[in-house]
């Protein structure tokens, strides 16, 4: 349900942006999209069996969408599936934390810092505030400290990034998570991962006409 929920979403958001760029409903509803992929992500990163597989899946349809990507949207940042790919290299870092400092010593904090710097600086979809909000649904797993979590980040990461404050809508996918993710239902493969490519594919066919 929420995987779907995400992917309509997502398609209306778009919509709105290519088509109805003045309707400002869409683009509400569209805040929804991302961290309901976002909380994909930190499923996906938790339950998998592979997380090499699963990460190169990520980062091959990152490039696969990059270009019809860049042609529909007029931009040069890199996009979502590669804000996803590098949120779960953050993820393996977080979970790593105690050998990495047992191996680093202090250092590690430090390289901890530069890795975020770097996040920050490459032109990435949702840049750092996307990565912390995959990393937000995995440390607040299903807890409703993830609404404050998700609040607080958006607040901070809004004008700092320059959104529109209906950016603030974001927030109601965090109790919608967590009351719904225990009806959630397996997508087809094909479909989950398809649909990413396929629909910018579809978008940028219709906007050539």
């Amino acid at each position: 349900m929420l995987r779907l929920l995400a992917m309509l979403t997502m398609l209306i958001d778009h919509i709105g942006v290519i088509f109805f760029p003045d309707d400002i409903i869409l683009r509400i509803v569209g805040r929804l999209a991302f961290p309901l992929f976002a909380w994909g992500i930190a499923r996906g990163y938790r339950y998998t069996s592979s997380l090499k597989r699963y990460a190169i899946r990520l980062l091959a349809l990152g490039i696969i969408s990059q270009y019809p990507y860049m042609i529909l949207f007029q931009t040069q940042t890199l996009n979502i599936c590669i804000t996803f790919f590098i949120s779960l290299i953050a993820l393996k870092l977080y979970d790593s934390e105690n050998r990495l400092v047992s191996l680093l010593g202090p250092g590690s904090l430090y390289i901890a810092i530069l890795l975020l710097e770097i996040v920050f600086k490459i032109k990435l979809e949702y840049g750092l505030y996307g990565v912390l909000t995959v990393m937000g649904f995995h440390i607040f797993w299903r807890d409703w400290s993830l609404v404050a979590y998700q609040g607080l980040l958006t607040l901070i990461a809004s004008p700092l990034y320059s959104y529109h404050m209906i950016q603030l809508y974001s927030v109601i996918a965090s109790p919608l998570v967590i009351i719904l993710a225990k009806r959630d239902f397996k997508l087809n493969k094909t479909i989950q991962y398809g649909f990413y490519p396929l629909h910018i594919i579809i978008l940028l066919s219709i906007k050539s006409i």
